[in-house]
């Protein structure tokens, strides 16, 4: 019977690549994966769990609460606690909560692999020393889009690095906002923004390529989209400074174009950012335009009308219908008048 193995983390690409790597295991495990520490309880009363592996920090309860209720389900049940919080304070509460391993992210995948055997009492299969041809250049490993944000956070000395759809959904994070209860009012703000930016981007027939600053005493944010449908939000002492802007957006862009080849190395298409895709729209629609037979009939006829006198003068038209009013032209109807006089209507006065 294969072990069965829960991870509990809101930030898909993370558990997906957990996922993946645990999959990879020789023997085989079931792995399951949750969102919130309430589904997560869910589906462990529904099939068990042998191992949970689950993030510190989780929409709802916290992970150390989740530990918690989960020893209670099961006390022999085996727990790998993983966390991105850099705060000193909230690092020790998730290394003491009590669990049998600790993962800082972005997390090692051959030690967490290691410690996964490790605490099932598998045989080792992945850690392997593996030997390569000489002329053949290492692989590099794929980078998460957690990992790039740390780094990011890391060379800007950022409080907090987020990233967001354009649903307002926090895909990725590292470091925490200066108001923790202020979080969703204040990305619902940032969402509005970027829509109302993107559509006056449209109007002015620029890319969608817009940059905010926000400059203060206590600290600055930074905000900018990442392609059509996700933005970047960076805050932190200083990120405004006009001193060192130029390097600052220099490092965001390169942060950036990763985050592009990284969302779309988990399957999520990503239109460029800028004028790029400009040129082949505009080239689409000159081939069809420079080619009648390309175009519908209907079409062609309205185009071959552009320019021509209309057949009938709109002004005098109008003119002659205040002057003479309607004339119905219609053999098969009558006018309310004609009905009246021929004592097919009732008379308003009687």
């Amino acid at each position: 019977m294969a072990y069965r193995v829960l991870i509990v983390d809101d930030q898909r690409e993370v558990s997906r690549l957990l996922k993946s790597a645990l999959e990879t295991i020789e023997q085989g495990l079931d792995v399951a994966e949750a969102r919130s520490g309430e589904e997560a309880i869910l589906e462990a009363r529904r099939k068990g769990v042998d191992l949970l592996v689950a993030d510190f920090r989780l929409p709802g309860m916290t992970g150390a609460e989740l530990m918690k209720k989960f020893r209670i389900i099961n006390p022999q049940i085996k727990i790998i606690m993983i966390t991105g919080v850099s705060d000193p304070r909230l690092l020790q509460e998730a290394q003491s909560a009590g669990a049998d391993a600790f993962f800082a992210k972005p997390v090692s995948i051959a030690d967490f692999l290691d410690t996964v055997e490790r605490l099932l009492g598998m045989a080792r299969t992945i850690v392997k020393a593996e030997t390569r041809p000489p002329f053949e250049p290492p692989i590099e490993e794929e980078v998460s889009l957690s990992s790039i944000l740390v780094g990011l956070r890391k060379d800007l000395d950022a409080q907090a690095v987020v990233f967001i759809d354009n649903m307002g959904r926090v895909q990725a994070e590292a470091g925490q906002l200066p108001d923790p209860n202020s979080t969703v009012s204040l990305i619902s703000s940032l969402m509005g923004m970027f829509n109302a930016a993107q559509k006056a981007a449209h109007l002015l027939h620029h890319s969608s390529n817009h940059l905010h600053l926000f400059d203060s005493q206590d600290v600055d944010g930074v905000f900018l989209p990442v392609g059509p449908t996700h933005a970047l939000f960076l805050v932190g002492q200083g990120l405004a400074d006009p001193a060192a802007l130029t390097g600052r957006l220099e490092r965001i862009f390169d942060a950036r174009a990763q985050l592009i080849e990284a969302l779309k190395s988990i399957g999520i298409a990503v239109e460029p950012v800028g004028a790029e895709a400009a040129p082949a729209q505009r080239s689409a629609l000159e081939e069809i335009f420079t080619q009648p037979e390309n175009l519908p009939r209907d079409f062609l006829e309205i185009l071959n009308q552009v320019g021509q006198k209309p057949p009938v003068d709109p002004n005098a038209f109008w003119e002659t219908v205040v002057e003479k009013g309607t004339t119905y032209t219609e053999p098969d109807k009558l006018t309310y008048e004609q009905a009246l006089k021929l004592g097919l209507a009732p008379d308003s006065a009687q």
